[in-house]
């Protein structure tokens, strides 16, 4: 649903409830989710709309989500690997190394590493912000078009290795301290 709207498009209830052929009671707690987690916005009189990126607070939004990782690492040091994390990042990163470079392929191993972390995380609150902070960044690496650079698929694949070695090692202070330092 996201990667279909453009940043200022109307997100109508009725339209996706058809679009996704549910009722528009779960269309409409998913906006309340990504409302939540400031991926959209609902403005009175308007309806709600993607929330916009402003290009003056990307490097803050960077800087907010390695601290978060940072934060995660540091709240993560005696905490074990939940049992699915090594596999699931292994085989995160078996799919990327396998899938064509392009946007789809960037945006579904990112958002698996999203998942895959912010699950992980040992605190519910720290797992919200981590996801919220994630999105933004993955918004803004949609929006810079990052997967055509060059190498990009392979640090992506790199960094999904990285993490998968450290959860093999049931240290997820590491995945979080690997993910800590790949942001950029």
């Amino acid at each position: 649903m996201m990667q279909s709207v453009s940043e200022e498009m109307i997100l109508h209830e009725g339209a996706l409830a058809s679009e996704f052929g549910v009722s528009r009671t779960p269309i409409r707690q998913v906006l309340q989710k990504l409302a939540h987690e400031r991926l959209v916005e609902t403005r009175s009189g308007v309806g709600t709309i993607v929330s916009p990126l402003d290009p003056d607070k990307r490097d803050r939004d960077v800087q907010v989500l390695r601290a978060l990782f940072v934060a995660a690492a540091s709240c993560s040091v005696e905490a074990g690997v939940p049992a699915q994390m090594p596999e699931r990042l292994v085989a995160a990163a078996a799919v990327a190394e396998v899938s064509s470079p392009g946007k789809q392929s960037y945006l579904d191993s990112r958002t698996e590493l999203l998942d895959i972390t912010a699950r992980a995380a040992p605190d519910d609150i720290l797992a919200d912000s981590l996801r919220t902070a994630h999105w933004r960044h993955i918004r803004w690496s949609m929006a810079e078009r990052v997967w055509d650079r060059p190498g990009a698929p392979e640090r992506l694949i790199g960094t999904l290795r990285g993490c998968a070695e450290a959860a093999q090692r049931d240290s997820l202070s590491e995945v979080y301290t690997h993910l800590a330092e790949q942001v950029a």
